[in-house]
């Protein structure tokens, strides 16, 4: 069962809004809707806009959040896209991860022992894992991995293109243990860092977020949160709210919040989420 990563942060955060009149807070990847549920149920003035890409995640979402249709929209498609064309909001929701839905189920293709090799958020998308680990040339393999903090990604992208030539990936399966065996073991398993690059290449999340950051500059009296799962994207949101501090506003997150461990203990994959938040000033 999915469980929404720092539920009671993200509401605790968002506290200020219940003492405007009727705002509008936008939850960029809505998923499974917990976090809109539970700012639904503490905030009722509140309305908010979900968007996912993920039509499964979304159908789930609504039926749960159907007692409060009067004050939920939903958007169907990129955030990255989506954003722009909405209404400007007086809140903004990002949790980039992945939800338990997709790693869970093997035919969407995310985790190690899956018979397919797809990643898509957006299965109407027509770039999937497959094309990319089967045709993409080595410089790009190369420039993937490289992005993906892969430290050995000459190595492993090189190892590809000679095994694929021979016979292609098929499935997850087949390139979670190819990378077993021709890779050293450390902590995570030798295609955690793989699979996350090759993710990440798919559903282009590391362009939505910097499309996103780039966004909120237009923001004006508004409260912003990012929860990353991974340094690459923690990164990327700490240099933007730094910079952003100078001229936009207030961080309001000198460290990022974490997890505690009683949440670790009940949901492990939240361990590596980071929580980062920014009040985007009124001009």
């Amino acid at each position: 069962m999915h469980q929404s990563v720092l539920l009671e942060e993200v509401v605790a955060l968002f506290k200020p809004l219940s003492q405007k009149p009727q705002p509008i807070l936008i939850d960029c990847t809505l998923g499974l809707g917990g976090h809109s549920l539970a700012l639904l149920q503490a905030y009722p003035n509140l309305h908010i806009v979900g968007i996912d890409r993920d039509k499964e995640a979304q159908a789930l979402a609504l039926d749960k959040l159907t007692p409060y249709a009067e004050r939920f929209t939903h958007k169907q498609g990129n955030f990255a896209q989506i954003l722009p064309t909405l209404p400007p909001p007086q809140g903004i929701l990002a949790d980039l991860g992945v939800s338990s839905l997709q790693l869970d189920n093997p035919n969407r293709g995310f985790g190690f022992n899956a018979p397919s090799l797809d990643m898509r958020m957006d299965t109407e998308q027509s770039l999937d894992a497959f094309k990319v680990v089967n045709h993409y040339s080595l410089y790009e393999l190369e420039r993937m991995l490289q992005v993906g903090e892969v430290r050995e990604y000459k190595k492993i992208a090189s190892l590809i293109v000679q095994q694929r030539h021979k016979q292609p990936f098929n499935t997850a399966q087949d390139l979670a243990n190819f990378l077993a065996k021709h890779t050293h073991r450390g902590k995570l398993h030798p295609a955690t860092l793989v699979f996350q690059a090759i993710r990440m290449e798919v559903n282009t999340e590391m362009q939505n977020l910097q499309a996103l950051l780039e966004y909120s500059k237009t923001l004006q009296d508004t409260l912003m949160c990012v929860i990353s799962f991974h340094s690459l994207e923690d990164r990327q949101v700490k240099h933007a709210f730094k910079e952003y501090a100078n001229i936009y506003g207030d961080t309001l997150t000198k460290k990022p919040i974490t997890p505690s461990p009683t949440e670790v203990q009940h949901n492990p994959r939240a361990r590596s989420a980071k929580m980062r938040a920014f009040h985007f000033k009124a001009l």
